[in-house]
């Protein structure tokens, strides 16, 4: 019975785990660039369980079967998967469809991002929502104004003249990338970067978050009710002990 507190305790604290990421991933339903996160889970290693001691039984073991102690949290997955597009009419606003993303110098560091809600500060420079500068091939792009073009390949125009291109970076196992806050990513893994192929810039758009707002709702039902089930096995397994002690204890 030990083992039974044991194995939805742990089922517990799993379930409280997958509901805050799916209540962070519903909460950045309306963040551009989001990616979602789903939280991996598997069983602690199976042992075998063996019967000994039994006079029914010639051999000195016999294999009942296996049994493992409950689950926990293996990792949290984020999903790439490319979110809606829509238009919004800013210059400063970009969006990009395919195995891209845009890369930002941070006071940490490299920074990598899908979000394109960008500004252009008092210099003159493209920038993050947050401040951050956004890299093209030759550093730092300085636009000068909010009267600038991009083109699909990432090529910035100021009064017709290419000023740079941006730098649209790309990984091989992009599992090595962990989220940095800010729809930011740093790569974890310190994987080569590589230069994005085959993807499009599309200027004054957005790309969305890839929540499925509808789905995220339905799962939540789903762990609250796997929740309060491993809740209900501890309350009975206690109640098991409460009579173990009190009532069979007097015999």
């Amino acid at each position: 019975m030990l083992r039974g507190l044991y194995i939805a305790g742990t089922g517990m604290l799993t379930q409280a785990s997958r509901m805050n990421v799916l209540t962070n991933n519903i909460a950045n339903a309306e963040t551009a660039g989001y990616k979602s996160d789903e939280l991996l889970s598997r069983s602690f290693a199976d042992m075998m369980i063996e019967r000994v001691n039994d006079p029914a039984i010639v051999s000195a073991t016999n294999e009942v079967g296996p049994l493992n102690t409950g689950v926990h949290i293996d990792e949290v997955y984020t999903s790439f998967a490319q979110g809606s597009i829509d238009e919004t009419g800013l210059a400063s606003d970009l969006a990009t469809e395919g195995d891209a993303f845009f890369t930002v110098q941070t006071p940490e560091g490299l920074r990598y991002t899908r979000a394109g809600n960008f500004t252009v500060d008092a210099d003159g420079y493209l920038v993050t929502a947050d401040g951050y500068s956004v890299l093209g091939e030759n550093g730092p792009i300085c636009v000068g104004t909010t009267d600038f073009s991009v083109d699909g390949t990432g090529a910035v125009e100021v009064d017709g003249k290419r000023i740079d291109t941006l730098r649209m970076a790309a990984f091989a196992d992009k599992s090595g990338l962990r989220k940095a806050g800010d729809s930011l990513f740093v790569n974890y893994s310190n994987q080569p970067e590589q230069k994005a192929q085959g993807y499009t810039v599309r200027q004054k758009s957005l790309e969305n978050s890839n929540v499925d707002v509808v789905e995220g709702v339905v799962r939540m039902i789903e762990v609250q009710r796997a929740y309060e089930t491993n809740q209900k096995i501890i309350q009975i397994t206690d109640e098991t002990f409460g009579r173990a002690v009190n009532d069979i204890g007097r015999l």
